[in-house]
């Protein structure tokens, strides 16, 4: 005899009183499930104690069947179970009684005693066990045993179909008290069935009701979007909380209007997608698609035409919306297109369910991505992509890099894609009929590569994606192939598509939070846009390098320059290109006059047409040796495209990327050029034409004339040399100037950082302790134009009066080998330097006809070999004449430049490296 435990109280136990419940109305009535219904009530009727358990996937009416038998036993109707009346039905949950332990152990001593105390209880209690197949997964099977074969009555159960055959299958005995009835998810005409009788029960328990077509409109909408859940839960749900949404106290009946709002809320699907009543407008479609994935016209049509299917309900409910294979060359919007799918549908681009399945290239990693049955723990018997799929019903699955798949997790797919389905290793049915499927593939793109560099489209298209279907057939069995609903080819971009995408991604960096909450506004120069498109694409590689250029090159230079400069809120700020590098500058600042600049040389403009014409005669004539270099750069670009061209050019990968770094170059110096002689061509055809042309009009073409002049010097020549040696020593043999030699060098150091050059001081003489002469090595596209203002005297008013005199000297760092130079060259003791950080090696140059015996130390013996060779050339004749290049407080306090009369009062400015006036006035001169 089964002894009670003395300290087991039920009633603290149980999650729900089913025979209270019942006494008081709480037990809502199952419909259509008479079948079930019926086969439970049998089982109940037998001879002995079986027990009938309900097992099904949840959410497929379960619980409702148990309810029904209890309602119907306590309103008597004829074929009830009478047990089910007399006797008390507690609900129990295992999984909410072990939770309550730390312990197994102690959970399973308890769950022996709960049961214990349920067989000795007075009256009789029928427990109905919600998740009876859990006891396998607890190791409680002995004690269940045990308690239905003590029972003198049958009990109520519920399970998943995979555990409760793992429980059996593990405890034969049970076999002999538990009867499975297998519940299947009821079919379209028995929901249409069942959500009728639903909704007449609940207008009579709330007092509304539903118009004709909302519970047709709530079973379409769940059944084409809500594929990873069963009927009849997800669609009785979705009208429930259409009934709430709409709150007490109204009894309007619920309108397809009302389903379709709520739905949307939901799951966030846009209105006019799943609304029968509001129109889809797919030129809308078109354009939204087209905007933003660019130069792919076959990519759009066919997210287009996806769209529209499932507007029109037309969709295979047995199969995923959508299954694509797209293919093309790296960085061409294929993941973009994804993205963009995600946008439209939800309104946010990142709500994707992305698998990279590159990381799946070994035959097991199947077993990894659709689950291990053998695993020990339930992730791993799932496998990666149902933990990736769980709550996410409806959206975009992209599995990326689809080709680096091993071919049997390829194979895995094969059912995925035909059937939306696949059993995963848990035995678990795993949906994707509510998904679609992008796989994305760089597979045969190099069919592209093979058509030569430049941006130029090939011939015929057509052919192209021909031969890349050939070779995908070399990476995808035919079978994988077959199951895609379409494969989408996508193609190299051109100039106006990268200058788009360029254009797109300057605009959203103005609008980050670094620059909003500064107040600072940014503009960005023509040039820029060039400079993005030779540098940060390549038709061969796509775009997604673009954005990393942006983020290095413009968001890293203005960052640099909001730092270093600090502009007050409510400056604009401008990004340009300079000496062929990203340049960040101050336009105005807030509440800024116009007024002209103290800096530069203004010119009175006299409108008469003899000077305007000779005017515009003189800017030809300057502008005669730039057109004759930019013809030189655009013979060149050819040449290397056609060189590109040639065979076997790919297969020497270093060769194939200096030849993309030169002609990157050119490219964005040519699309500069073209604008830029824009008003010079018009000018030309003006002056040749001898049209009458209103003066104020020509004047203005004159000003725009000058600008592209300025802006032609701003880029800089692809000529100029790179590499440049300053080299600064005194002006003065007699008045002291190491300390104003060092702080020359300081005030170079801020400059060069300022205009993103490399620059390092290599270099020193040394006499009597004291820097003699300081020689800094600088490199940087366009770097002797640059420094060419540098050239000659700077003077400074000591603080004892005198003035300090230094000469700087600019001389070209030529490429190629070192020929012999008569210098000698050799190692030094590696000590620390005076200005320089070591001393690691020295030489001597003999410079008679300057009156010169140099000994430099410097940083280390290579760049002195190029310093001794580039100094012996360029100081082997007489020194000319060198102007005074910039006189420090010796007037007033200011920095002048006699030269060009700009001036500034800001010393402090300068000698941080702010020589912007000085150069924009140079710039004019």
């Amino acid at each position: 005899m089964v002894q009670p435990p003395g300290d087991v109280v039920l009633d603290d136990w149980i999650d729900r009183d089913l025979t209270e419940a019942v006494e008081q109305g709480g037990l809502p009535p199952a419909f259509a499930v008479g079948d079930v219904v019926s086969q439970a009530e049998d089982v109940l009727k037998a001879i002995g104690t079986r027990s009938p358990v309900l097992v099904g996937a949840r959410g497929i009416g379960k619980t409702a069947i148990v309810y029904e038998l209890i309602r119907r036993a306590h309103d008597r109707i004829p074929g009830s179970i009478s047990l089910l009346r007399e006797a008390r039905v507690v609900q129990l949950s295992l999984r909410a009684i072990s939770a309550k332990f730390k312990e197994k152990s102690d959970a399973t001593n308890f769950f022996a005693d709960l049961c214990a105390a349920i067989v000795t209880q007075p009256e009789p209690v029928v427990p109905f066990i919600r998740d009876i197949h859990l006891a396998y997964a607890l190791d409680w099977e002995p004690t269940l045993h045990q308690l239905v074969s003590q029972l003198e009555h049958p009990i109520l159960a519920e399970g998943l179909p995979r555990e409760f055959d793992q429980l059996l299958e593990y405890w034969t005995d049970l076999t002999e008290h538990l009867v499975a009835i297998p519940m299947r998810e009821p079919d379209q005409h028995q929901m249409r069935t069942l959500l009728s009788a639903w909704g007449t029960w609940t207008e009579s328990q709330t007092g509304r009701g539903f118009e004709d077509g909302a519970h047709r409109t709530a079973l379409e909408l769940t059944a084409r979007f809500m594929g990873d859940r069963p009927f009849p839960r997800k669609a009785i749900d979705l009208l429930r909380q259409t009934v709430d949404f709409l709150g007490e106290g109204g009894h309007r009946p619920v309108s397809v209007r009302d389903v379709v709002r709520r739905f949307s809320q939901l799951t966030r699907v846009p209105p006019r997608l799943v609304d029968p009543d509001e129109q889809l407008d797919l030129a809308e479609v078109h354009t939204f698609v087209s905007e933003r994935l660019l130069g792919q016209q076959e990519a759009v049509d066919a997210v287009v035409r996806m769209i529209a299917l499932m507007k029109a309900g037309l969709a295979d409910l047995r199969r995923p919306f959508g299954t694509f294979l797209f293919v093309g060359p790296t960085g061409v919007g294929k993941t973009w297109c994804a993205q963009l799918l995600a946008e439209y549908l939800f309104g946010d681009r990142h709500r994707i369910v992305r698998v990279n399945m590159a990381e799946y290239t070994e035959p097991h990693h199947a077993l990894t991505v659709f689950g291990n049955p053998h695993a020990h723990s339930v992730v791993d018997q799932r496998g990666v992509l149902s933990r990736r799929l769980q709550g996410n019903p409806f959206g975009v699955l992209l599995l990326d890099e689809f080709e680096k798949a091993d071919p049997k997790v390829h194979d895995g797919f094969l059912q995925l894609f035909d059937e939306g389905r696949y059993i995963n290793g848990r035995s678990e049915t795993v949906s994707v009929t509510s998904m679609i499927v992008i796989a994305t593939s760089n597979a045969g793109a190099e069919v592209f590569r093979e058509s030569g560099l430049g941006f130029e489209r090939p011939s015929s298209l057509r052919e192209l994606d021909r031969e890349l279907d050939r070779r995908l057939h070399r990476t995808f069995r035919f079978e994988l192939i077959n199951r895609f609903d379409r494969v989408v080819h996508f193609h190299p971009l051109d100039r106006a598509c990268i200058r788009s995408i360029a254009r797109r991604e300057l605009a959203e960096l103005a609008d980050r939070d670094g620059l909003l909450g500064r107040g600072l506004e940014v503009e960005v120069d023509a040039e820029v846009l060039d400079w993005l498109v030779a540098h940060g694409y390549h038709p061969h590689w796509g775009a997604r390098f673009l954005r990393r250029e942006i983020e290095r090159h413009v968001a890293g230079t203005l960052a640099e320059f909001i730092v270093r400069e600090r502009p007050p809120r409510g400056s604009r700020l401008a990004i340009g290109v300079r000496y062929d590098r990203i340049d960040a500058r101050t336009v105005s600042g807030p509440q800024q006059q116009a007024a002209p600049s103290q800096t530069l040389i203004q010119r009175r403009v006299v409108l008469e047409p003899e000077v305007l014409f000779a005017e515009g005669q003189t800017w030809l004539t300057r502008f005669e040796p730039l057109i004759a270099e930019s013809e030189t750069r655009r013979q060149q670009a050819s040449e290397l495209i056609e060189a590109s061209a040639t065979p076997g050019f790919w297969d020497d990968a270093e060769n194939a990327q200096d030849v993309l770094r030169r002609y990157k170059t050119l490219d964005a110096r040519l699309a500069a050029d073209r604008r830029l002689l824009k008003p010079v061509d018009r000018l030309r055809r003006l002056i040749e034409a001898d049209e009458d042309l209103p003066l104020e009009e020509l004047a203005e073409l004159l000003r725009k004339v000058a600008r592209s002049y300025r802006r032609w010097i701003d880029i800089g020549s692809e000529a100029s040399p790179a590499a440049a040696w300053v080299m600064l020593g005194p002006a003065d043999s007699v008045v002291e100037s190491s300390a104003w030699l060092t702080d020359l060098v300081g005030m170079y150091r801020g400059w060069f950082r300022r205009k993103g050059l490399t620059y390092e001081l290599v270099a020193e003489e040394i006499e009597r302790g004291q820097p003699r002469r300081l020689v800094m090595e600088v490199e940087g596209a366009g770097v002797l134009k640059l420094l060419e203002m540098e050239q000659g005297e700077h003077r400074r008013r000591g603080r004892e009066g005198q003035v300090e005199r230094a000469m700087v000297e600019v001389i070209p760092r030529r490429d190629g080998p070192v020929e012999s130079s008569g210098a000698v060259v050799e190692d030094a003791r590696r000590t620390r330097g005076v200005a320089i950080l070591r001393r690691a090696a020295r030489v001597r140059l003999d410079l008679p006809i300057r009156g010169l015996n140099l000994k430099l130390y410097g940083t280390g013996r290579d760049s002195l070999e190029l310093l001794a060779r580039d100094l012996g050339a360029a100081l082997a004749s007489p020194r000319p004449s060198l102007e005074i290049a910039r006189t420090y407080g010796i007037r007033g306090g200011a920095v002048q430049d006699p030269r060009t009369s700009a001036s500034t009062s800001n010393l402090k400015d300068v000698l941080r490296g702010n020589l912007e006036p000085f150069l924009q006035a140079w710039e004019v001169r």
